[in-house]
């Protein structure tokens, strides 16, 4: 790992480690995200949680069905 930090613009690529599934985000702002386009707000539960990780960090978020945990695969500017 290069030690780069998730910040905001950044899109990242993730492991869901419950589903086994990949996917990708884009951190922005609130008004820009939207969850169809594959962006997450920097003040969502999951955009809080990624923003200062590093890739192979996993983070974890308080969601109503339990404790969602992503590792994080891929950082890209």
């Amino acid at each position: 790992s290069d030690g780069k930090k998730i910040a905001f613009g950044y899109t990242v690529k993730l492991m869901d480690k419950e589903l086994k599934q990949e996917m990708t985000v884009t951190i922005k702002g609130a008004s820009e995200a939207g969850s169809l386009n594959g962006s997450i707000s920097n003040e969502s539960p999951l955009g809080k949680a990624l923003l200062g990780s590093k890739k192979g960090d996993t983070v974890s978020i308080e969601a109503p069905v339990g404790i969602l945990k992503y590792k994080i695969l891929e950082i890209v500017k």
